[in-house]
């Protein structure tokens, strides 16, 4: 393991573990943990396929994305208390990404369910790999709310559909997976 991918995935793993304990409705089985896993393995699989994206911001997105919901249904003000807890996160310095992979951080999860696409790569994998999860709630996803190329096809839907079915890896291997990406 090169020097850095280990020093980024020991900060990563320390996020993890500090943010899963102040998570709200962490054992919701619609969005909860399990759910932020599944966003953050489709992100870093879109991330794969789309360039430029950072898979940093991906998996430190599906971590936070939901960790401020108040309840399961229609809940506007999550994604603004989500960008305010990695703000709270980041002055702890348990989150620590410069300004330029901060500030994409805090617009995908402030705006993640405002209905927007996004070209920036990073925000779009979260922002698609968070809709390909849908089903779960009965949504079908709308294919123009899709802001990648990846996100399209049936082949992506199946694979979400897998990772809710049998479950998405585990935190330390999606912290590899982002920290070596």
């Amino acid at each position: 393991m090169r020097d850095g991918v280990g020093v980024e995935a020991r900060a990563l793993t320390t996020l993890v573990a500090a943010v899963l304990p102040r998570a709200w409705r962490r054992d919701s089985p619609w969005h909860g943990e399990s759910h932020w896993r599944c966003v953050a393995a489709t992100g870093l699989e879109l991330g794969d396929a789309v360039s430029g994206t950072d898979p940093v911001v991906v998996l430190c997105f599906g971590l936070l994305h939901d960790t401020r919901r108040e309840n399961e249904t229609y809940d506007p003000g999550h994604g603004p208390r989500a960008e305010t807890f990695a703000k709270e996160l980041r002055a702890e310095g348990l989150l620590d990404l410069k300004d330029p992979r901060f500030e994409s951080l805090a617009a995908a999860l402030r705006l993640h369910s405002d209905g927007q696409v996004s070209a920036d790569p990073t925000i779009g994998s979260c922002w698609d790999a968070d809709r390909l999860h849908l089903p779960r709630v009965s949504i079908e996803p709308d294919p123009t709310l899709f802001s990648t190329h990846a996100a399209h096809g049936a082949a992506r839907l199946s694979s979400a559909a897998a990772l809710r079915e049998y479950g998405a890896p585990g935190w330390d291997a999606l912290v590899a997976s982002a920290a070596a990406g």
